[in-house]
């Protein structure tokens, strides 16, 4: 997809604060105009131009602090993982822009791939930046019509879960193959025993999401085929951030073990992983500490 350099104007600044600044919390904080955000412990922002769909554009919200964001009047987006993300401090209108499965609030599903093109510049990599989620209240909905202005496709359902299930798999799959290897995704899809290992894995995904009563539309593998072979050499979060396994991967291999579904290739991958981590956590103390 060729990427539309032109500055552009963001529409009328959207009554939405960001709790989280990473990757994802930027994107999406820009295309909405919000004028507010909550950093974590760096207290900054991971980037403040964003280039979308429909053209760049420079973000500069006020950073308000983590208590703060507890008394937030308008709609909050949460954009931190899901091991960061403070549960207890959450207001009531909150949308939470995370992928994993477990979490019992309205979800908002991303299918894009996120990097860091230039120091302090994000783009979405691959196929057209996604969103879905349910109905929710009327105050989402100047958001949500920002969000398409500035490229990024919306998507509106009866019932997300398929939706939030499907990303979860993906999430599953290739993402912590890259931590395994060491390679990016293009590395990953291009290596053919691993690009079928991530495929039956996706297959095995959608018979656990079966069994807990998650109809996904058919045609998983060939979406995953798709979207895989778009990102290019996408670096996953994974990468940075070993505590999103759980959420990750463990959250299906649960369900897989609770339905008695063997799910041997997913086993698979985590074991890759938990041995690649184990491997370095080794060579960090051999080198005295340093990795």
């Amino acid at each position: 997809m060729a990427l539309d350099n032109r500055a552009v104007t963001p529409p009328s600044p959207a009554q939405l604060a960001v709790f989280g600044s990473g990757l994802v919390g930027c994107y999406l904080g820009a295309a909405a105009g919000a004028t507010l955000a909550f950093p974590g412990p760096s207290r900054r922002l991971r980037a403040q131009r964003v280039r979308l769909p429909a053209g760049e554009r420079t973000w500069s919200p006020v950073l308000g602090t983590t208590r703060a964001a507890s008394r937030a009047q308008g709609p909050v987006l949460v954009a931190c993982r899901v091991h960061q993300t403070p549960w207890q401090q959450l207001p009531s209108n909150v949308l939470l822009a995370q992928n994993g499965l477990g979490q019992r609030l309205p979800v908002l599903t991303c299918f894009f791939a996120l990097d860091e093109i230039e120091p302090g510049v994000i783009t979405a990599i691959g196929p057209v930046p996604r969103v879905v989620l349910e109905p929710g209240h009327r105050s989402w909905q100047p958001i949500l019509d920002a969000w398409q202005a500035a490229g990024i496709e919306v998507v509106v359902v009866a019932n997300a879960r398929p939706a939030q299930w499907e990303k979860a798999i993906f999430n599953a799959t290739v993402g912590p193959l890259c931590l395994a290897t060491g390679l990016n995704m293009a590395g990953v899809w291009r290596d053919e025993a691993l690009r079928r290992l991530c495929l039956d894995a996706t297959r095995e995904g959608g018979l656990i999401a079966a069994a807990c009563g998650i109809i996904i539309p058919e045609g998983l593998e060939e979406r995953a085929q798709r979207f895989f072979s778009l990102v290019g050499a996408h670096q996953p979060s994974v990468l940075r951030d070993h505590g999103e396994l759980p959420a990750v991967i463990g959250q299906l291999l649960s369900h897989a073990q609770a339905h008695g579904i063997a799910a041997t290739t997913l086993l698979k991958i985590h074991s890759q992983v938990e041995h690649a981590l184990q491997e370095r956590a080794a060579r960090t103390v051999l080198n005295g500490g340093k990795s």
